[in-house]
């Protein structure tokens, strides 16, 4: 068989086109074949592929790229691929192609939007058929519309759009018909046509826009089998706007549940959200955190496995039932769970393991002998057995800390292979290996009925990996270990956040296969979810890096940086005293004995204080040095005087880089400390110049390149719809990368993202590509913070933001004008907390609007074991016409 591609491409005389294929159901690395193109003059390019006469049909795939004269690769195709499904035998194919570029409306295409939005039915590909057929891509078709063609020639009509060939939907945005043979007759070989919409009824009303297609064919006695395979349709922009409820699975309640959401109660809220005429739920991480099996690994954001999720989070309902006396005391057992306000976390996560150890005997053996379970190892393989081994030695040393395991401190392949193939272990490997499947089976499962019921499910991506993860333990090279990721300081946490992660070593993790690790980490959400939020999406641009030694976020930088030298910070802030004394904390000596009394003198002598030149101020020790939380700090120095000693090293104005010695940071905020107080106010203004230049200009295009790099590698490659969080310290740059790669922004109007007169965002100015909200699970509801409001703040937000004239609202109907108004903005989905849904009608308000916030961030400690009072059957029965109302809202707001 010969296939024949041609393309036209204007390119550079020292650019070349190169075709990258395969079968579909090939390997997509060792099956791919790569093609050069021939240049033919004015642009167009041609190559002709020999492939063996086949006894079936072949689904082949492929794209484009540009290369240099090296080979380099100057420029690629976007994601979606060019496709052919070849006749068997031998025969001779030719295809017109046309370059597909990243499209405006990217998102639209995503899972998210293309595969359950556009509620259009997915025919499968028909068996191949000499003739002409067209394909092209467009996912903005929406139930009742249908696709057609018509052209110049009489087998599409002659621009006579009730003869034109109607084309069908085979998925993903790609539509496609053929015109038989015999349909052809004596077409042209030159042709120009266009693409149209119409009705099911045949009503006509949109052509596309723009000049009238064409296409050269060839002779049709050669090419029996001929192609026209488009980009885009061109029609006027018909942006996506949906709707729905964000929240944690941990925090849903369900009549059947064991003292904590799972994923039948994930399935209640798929139908509450149909219901209410809302197509997404989104939740927070479900990934496995059993590290303690306290109420420590009730941190969702604190995984010990990037891939594995949380057993906790397994459905017992659906799994088969135990002999009815052992159900029954289970069931007592979750009765009790069920009942507490909040998740008990080691007392359900001890019942389930309980219930799931009883399970597997039972069950799970088997399973582990069947074809599913196998077709789920093959695949999972990689990630699966380094997990299952963590699981098996915690378990063994009654520790989640590999540093603890005498013997398995440092990963090894060969001796994790032995110890998970011997048959003395098999049970227990074989018992997570079953967890594992369980849990991928319901919730693969769970996704299709949301499928079912036109609701997307939208995952979280945390930013960060547990210092202890299997991650970490298998591959420390992909991390900074001995930084912990955190965040600058900001309104809600003045000494910034340390959240204790390491940090990834992005320059290895381009190295082994570029950014494998994170594209396998996208592939995986792509199993269960059309969409995920990517947390803390600024880590891609740079991650506030805080040195283990130390506790507070406000001795941290930003990686990567451009740090300067100390001779560059001697010019630049022209010091009258050595530059290095401001490279250690410098405290006073009132300071000192105001906070220590006695034990001031003492501390004299003690190595940790030193005089400097400068009359009254005394230089702390700290950093590897001096780690005041340490046992032995405290107990050489007192845990008084230690946690006072802590508290002071913040009292430095440079940090040292530690990838680039002799060079130093701008500790932030510096302006709100005590040192600051007592410098110069010339020295204090130079400083704030230079500070505000260092964090809010000269990073920036270092920032742009360092996001365009690594995201830009990640979201060319998936179909999930990537929502970004977007909150906090913002570069310049985020907003424009963002844009480029089309990744959904997180909009507040409580935290604008620019100055406004108000200083609140109103909704109706939110991007479209934006994800709109009232709040997150890091903040008060949306009750919570108008409570939070004084007198005057709320008055004025009754005329500045909300521009009421008439008499103010009662309570119920503000939060109704609040949420209205965010439906009614440009973005393209509006997903709301459950409890600021639950602000519309007040027989569902908690006690108090502080019982409504999942998280304290300022508190490292927090417990997350919040629940919804009620399940959504039970707020359905308190308020009946509650969901009504949230329909009714989503409707007038034309969002689908």
């Amino acid at each position: 068989m010969t296939v024949t591609f041609s393309i036209e491409y204007w390119a550079q005389p020292h650019e070349r086109l190169t075709l990258v294929g395969r079968a579909a159901d090939s390997p997509a690395h060792s099956g791919a074949q790569t093609l050069p193109l021939e240049h033919l003059g004015e642009g167009h390019w041609q190559a002709t592929l020999h492939l063996p006469s086949a006894t079936s049909p072949i689904h082949y795939i492929y794209s484009y790229r540009l290369t240099d004269e090296t080979g380099a690769v100057l420029r690629e195709e976007w994601r979606i691929p060019h496709e052919l499904h070849l006749p068997a035998g031998d025969t001779a194919v030719f295809t017109q192609d046309r370059w597909i570029d990243c499209p405006e409306d990217a998102p639209a295409f995503s899972a998210a939007f293309c595969d359950i939005l556009s509620q259009q039915t997915v025919a499968p590909e028909e068996a191949p058929q000499p003739g002409l057929t067209f394909s092209v891509h467009t996912p903005a078709l929406r139930r009742g519309e249908r696709l057609l063609v018509t052209g110049s020639c009489e087998a599409l009509g002659s621009w006579d759009p009730k003869k034109a060939l109607p084309l069908t939907y085979r998925g993903q945005g790609r539509w496609s018909a053929t015109l038989p043979a015999s349909a052809i007759g004596s077409a042209p070989t030159s042709l120009r046509y266009k693409y149209l919409l119409s009705t099911d009824e045949g009503y006509t009303y949109l052509w596309e826009e723009g000049e009238d297609r064409w296409a050269n064919l060839p002779d049709s006695s050669i090419y029996p089998y001929c192609y026209v395979q488009d980009s885009y349709l061109h029609l006027p922009s018909r942006p996506v706007r949906t709707a729905g409820l964000v929240a944690p699975l941990f925090s849903l309640r369900s009549d059947t549940d064991w003292g904590i959401g799972d994923f039948g109660a994930l399935r209640e809220a798929i139908d509450f959200a149909a219901e209410a005429g809302m197509h997404a739920v989104q939740l927070l991480p479900i990934n496995d955190t059993t590290s303690t099996r306290g109420t420590a690994d009730s941190y969702p954001y604190n995984a010990i496995s990037v891939d594995a999720l949380h057993p906790i989070y397994i459905d017992p309902e659906a799994l088969p039932a135990l002999p009815a006396e052992e159900r029954k005391a289970f069931l007592r057992e979750a009765k009790a769970l069920r009942q507490l306000p909040a998740v008990d976390y080691p007392r359900v996560l001890e019942l389930k393991e309980r219930f799931l150890r009883r399970a597997f005997e039972l069950q799970g053996k088997a399973d582990l002998t069947s074809a599913d379970f196998r077709l789920f190892y093959d695949e999972a393989v990689a990630w699966l057995r380094p997990y299952a081994l963590y699981c098996v030695l915690r378990d063994q040393f009654g520790s989640g800390t590999p540093s603890d395991w005498a013997g398995w401190e440092v990963y090894d392949e060969a001796k994790s292979a032995a110890y998970l193939d011997a048959a003395a272990h098999a049970e227990e490997v074989g018992y997570y290996y079953w967890l594992q499947f369980v849990l991928d089976r319901q919730l693969q499962a769970v996704r299709s009925y949301a499928e079912e019921r036109g609701v997307f499910l939208k995952g979280d991506l945390p930013i960060g990996v547990a210092p202890h993860s299997v991650d970490v333990w298998m591959a420390p090279h992909l991390f900074h270990t001995e930084q912990s990721a955190g965040a600058p300081p900001d309104d809600f946490a003045a000494d910034g956040q340390n959240w204790g992660f390491p940090t990834y070593n992005w320059e290895h993790m381009q190295e082994e296969g570029d950014f494998r690790w994170w594209r396998q980490r996208f592939e995986r959400q792509a199993r269960y979810f059309h969409a995920f939020r990517i947390d803390h999406i600024l880590g891609f641009f740079r991650i506030w890096e805080v040195p283990r030694t130390q506790r507070s976020g406000l001795l941290g930088h930003f990686h990567p940086a451009l740090p300067y030298s100390l001779e560059e910070w001697q010019e630049k802030l022209a010091l009258p005293f050595p530059i290095e004394l401001l490279t250690a904390p410098l405290v006073h000596e009132d300071e000192l004995t105001a906070r220590l009394g006695d034990s001031f003198d003492d501390l004299l002598d003690s190595g940790y204080l030193h005089s400097t030149a400068l009359a009254g101020l005394y230089q702390l020790t700290y950093g590897e040095q001096a780690d005041y939380e340490t046992e032995a700090a405290q107990r050489a120095l007192g845990a008084d005087v230690a946690a006072v000693l802590a508290e002071l090293c913040t009292e430095t104005a440079l940090i040292a880089d530690p990838y680039k010695a002799g060079h130093y940071h701008p500790r932030i905020a510096l302006e709100r400390s005590r040192l600051f107080a007592r410098l110069p106010e010339e020295l204090q203004e130079r400083w704030r110049a230079v500070s505000d230049d260092y964090y809010y200009v000269r990073h920036n295009e270092l920032f742009r390149t360092t996001a365009l790099l690594r995201l830009g590698a990640l979201t060319s490659h998936t179909r999930l719809l990537l929502c970004a969080e977007d909150l906090g310290m913002i570069p310049a740059s985020v907003p424009a990368v963002l844009d480029e790669l089309q990744v959904l922004s997180l909009e507040l109007e409580r935290m604008p993202k620019a100055f406004t007169p108000t200083g609140w965002a109103r909704p109706d100015s939110f991007p479209a590509r934006s994800v709109a909200t009232t709040s997150t699970h890091d903040m008060p509801s949306l009750r919570g913070w108008w409570h939070s409001l004084s007198a005057s703040e709320q008055e004025r937000y009754y005329r500045e933001e909300l521009l009421l004239t008439e008499e103010v609202p009662d309570e119920e109907a503000l939060y109704r004008r609040i949420i209205e108004a965010h439906l009614a903005s440009p973005s393209a989905a509006v997903l709301l907390p459950l409890a600021d849904w639950m602000s519309l009608d007040s027989r569902l308000w908690l006690t108090t609007p502080a019982e409504e916030q999942i998280n304290r961030p300022e508190d490292p400690h927090h417990y997350w074991g919040y629940r919804f009072p009620r399940s959504l059957s039970d707020l359905q029965v308190a308020a009946p016409e509650w969901r009504t109302h949230i329909k009714h809202l989503i409707t007038l707001s034309q969002r689908l």
